[in-house]
C-alpha cells in the first residue's frame, strides 16, 4: 500500500469528465495524501535498505520497490507541477482582440474547474462540436473562450457539452 497507493491517490485525483469533476475540488488533498504516502515510503525503503547493509541481508524485491517509488514521485511530481503550472498564470493573453472573420466568440463562465485536467476536460468537450474552432479554458478566470460557427453550432449546444462534463457552464452575460 505504502507504494502503490500514491500512484492510485494520483489516478483518481486526476480522473476525466463528469468523474473528474467531482473530485477535482479535491486534488490537492489527494496530491497531499500521495506526497505523505511516498514520505512513509521512501523512509521505510532507505530504513530497510540500511538494516539489510548492515545485517548483510538482501532485501526481497529491493528493485522493483526503488522503481515503483522512482516512478510514483515521478507521475505526483508532475501532476504537482502541472497544477502549480496553471495557477502561476502560464496562460497568455492572446493578441487578437476577436474571432477570425466569418466567425463568433462567447466567454462562458464555468464553476468548479481547479486544476489544468479540468481546463483540458472543458476544452476536449467544446472542440468535439461541430463547429467550434478555438477554446481557450483557464481555470484562473472560471471561464470558456470560444470561437464558433454559429451557422453549426449554438450557445446552448456548447452549454450542454461542459454540463455534461460534471462542470457547471453558466450562461454567458455578453457576446461579441
Amino acid at each position: 500500500m505504502c507504494c502503490l497507493g500514491p500512484v492510485l491517490l494520483v489516478l483518481v485525483g486526476l480522473g476525466s469528465l463528469g468523474f473528474g469533476a467531482l473530485l477535482g475540488r479535491y486534488h490537492w488533498w489527494f496530491i497531499g495524501v500521495a506526497m505523505a504516502l511516498l514520505t512513509y515510503a521512501w523512509r521505510s525503503y532507505v530504513k530497510e535498505t540500511r538494516r539489510c547493509r548492515t545485517e548483510a541481508c538482501e532485501m526481497v524485491q529491493g528493485k522493483t520497490t526503488k522503481t515503483v517509488l522512482i516512478l510514483a514521485s515521478a507521475v505526483v511530481a508532475a501532476f504537482v507541477g502541472l497544477n502549480l503550472y496553471t495557477y502561476a498564470g502560464h496562460h497568455r493573453t492572446d493578441a487578437r482582440p476577436g474571432p477570425a472573420p466569418g466567425l463568433a466568440q462567447v466567454i462562458i463562465p464555468v464553476e468548479g474547474m481547479t486544476c489544468a485536467t479540468c481546463e483540458l476536460t472543458v476544452a476536449s468537450s467544446l472542440k468535439r462540436l461541430p463547429g467550434v474552432h478555438v477554446v481557450k479554458a483557464r481555470v484562473t478566470d472560471q471561464m470558456a473562450r470560444v470561437d464558433y460557427d454559429p451557422s453549426k453550432v449554438t450557445v446552448e449546444q456548447m452549454l450542454a457539452a461542459i454540463n455534461r462534463t460534471g462542470y457547471r457552464a453558466r450562461r454567458p452575460e455578453e457576446q461579441r
